[in-house]
């Protein structure tokens, strides 16, 4: 079983500006199911299909891409899994960081990846 951080929102807030820096587009999070690591400006692309920029910290990437739902669980070509279609908003919450945003409900996040 993955193990579980929880901190506050402003905790969190602090972490990802200390490994990344002022711009959130340039944080980077890893998929706890298939551990592709995406950034949030990868969703870019995607927001003709809803993703948003807060969407990487709780989809994979893989959600809006035509080959990940063609052959989910796959791996690729060139030998990587990943991306998948997991979010952390669903039925099974794997997520390993729960965010206390002043609810009764955690915000479930994706990890933070490791600093460049």
């Amino acid at each position: 079983m993955t193990e579980v951080t929880t901190m506050t929102r402003d905790e969190w807030l602090e972490e990802g500006r200390r490994r990344f820096g002022e711009d959130f587009m340039a944080w980077k999070f890893v998929c706890p199911i298939c551990g592709h690591v995406q950034s949030v400006a990868d969703f870019r692309e995607y927001k003709d299909q809803g993703a948003s920029p807060d969407s990487a910290t709780f989809h994979c990437i893989g959600r809006y891409q035509e080959s990940c739902r063609r052959a989910f669980g796959d791996y690729k070509e060139d030998g990587k899994p990943g991306p998948c279609d997991y979010t952390a908003g669903g039925l099974f919450r794997l997520a390993p960081v729960h965010i206390d945003v002043g609810t009764d409900e955690p915000r479930h996040a994706f990890a933070f990846a490791e600093a460049p």
